[in-house]
C-alpha cells in the first residue's frame, strides 16, 4: 500500500536541526542520570558489590555504550540509510524524475552531436 507523503514548510529544518543537537543535549543529560542512578543504587550496590566505586560504575555504563554503538553502526544504519534511500529516491522522488529528465537531454545532445559530426564528414 502507497502512503501519500506531504511536505510541511519548515518542520523539515525544525525537526533536523532538533535532532542534530539532541546528541550533546543527550551526553549531558546521561551524565546527570547516570550520577543520580548510582547515588539511588548505592546502598543496594554497597551490600552486594561493596568494592565498585563511582568511576568503575561510570566505566561500565561507558563499556556498554559503547557496544551498544558498535551495534547501530553494524546493523541498524546500514536498515537507516536503506530506508531512506528508498524513501528519497524511490517513491515519485522530484530528484529522480529530475534525474531521467537529464538522462534524456543527454541521449538528445549526444545523437544531435553524432548527426553533426556525421554530417561534417
Amino acid at each position: 500500500m502507497k502512503i501519500k507523503q506531504r511536505t510541511v514548510r519548515g518542520l523539515g529544518e525544525y525537526v533536523d536541526s532538533m535532532f542534530s543537537s539532541l546528541p550533546f543535549l543527550s551526553i549531558i543529560n546521561f551524565g546527570f542520570v547516570t550520577i543520580i542512578l548510582y547515588a539511588d543504587i548505592h546502598p543496594w550496590i554497597k551490600i552486594y558489590i561493596p568494592w565498585i566505586e563511582l568511576w568503575m560504575f561510570l566505566l561500565s555504563m561507558l563499556i556498554g555504550i559503547n557496544y551498544m554503538m558498535y551495534l547501530i553502526y553494524k546493523y541498524v544504519l546500514p536498515s537507516l540509510w536503506a530506508f531512506r534511500g528508498k524513501q528519497l529516491f524511490g517513491f515519485e522522488s522530484e530528484v529522480m524524475d529530475e534525474l531521467e529528465k537529464q538522462r534524456k537531454e543527454i541521449k538528445e545532445l549526444r545523437k544531435e552531436v553524432r548527426e553533426s559530426i556525421k554530417e561534417k564528414k
